[in-house]
């Protein structure tokens, strides 16, 4: 399994994470206030005192699963996993900044060239809710 790099930080497996029931890869744990936070309303119903783990494959379509089975797709979220989707993706979650805006910035405006000129520029990895909004939870 690849490890999915990001802007804040690597995605990779858990070492003691249960497979995706669907996909049969391990994935990383989450935190059940990440997955409440970014499941559709309708999906909420039952999530309590349990472990959750993402699906870290690009081609499985589950996002959440529990060591019991349940699992959620993407489609059951308000938000898009970033690696299993094509651009525009979210790159920061916390204040909405997509690959092709900072794209954009660096290739079109060529007005940054280092990550701070990045964060400066975008607000790209400034953000403090990556736990309730990014998919990952980091």
């Amino acid at each position: 399994m690849a490890i999915v790099e990001g802007v804040c930080g690597k995605t990779e497996p858990d070492a003691d994470s249960p497979i995706c029931p669907v996909c049969q890869e391990p994935g990383q744990k989450v935190k059940e206030v990440t997955v409440r936070s970014l499941l559709k309303k309708e999906k909420r119903n039952g999530l309590a005192g349990t472990e959750y783990f993402l699906c870290l494959s690009r081609q499985c379509p589950t996002s959440y699963y529990t060591k019991e089975g349940t699992h959620f797709t993407k489609y059951d979220l308000t938000v898009p996993i970033w690696y299993k989707e094509e651009s525009p993706v979210p790159i920061c979650y916390c204040k909405g900044v997509t690959d092709e805006v900072i794209l954009d910035h660096v290739i079109n405006r060529g007005c940054c060239t280092t990550l701070d000129e990045i964060k400066a520029h975008t607000g790209a990895n400034t953000g403090k809710e990556c736990l309730t909004k990014n998919p990952a939870g980091r």
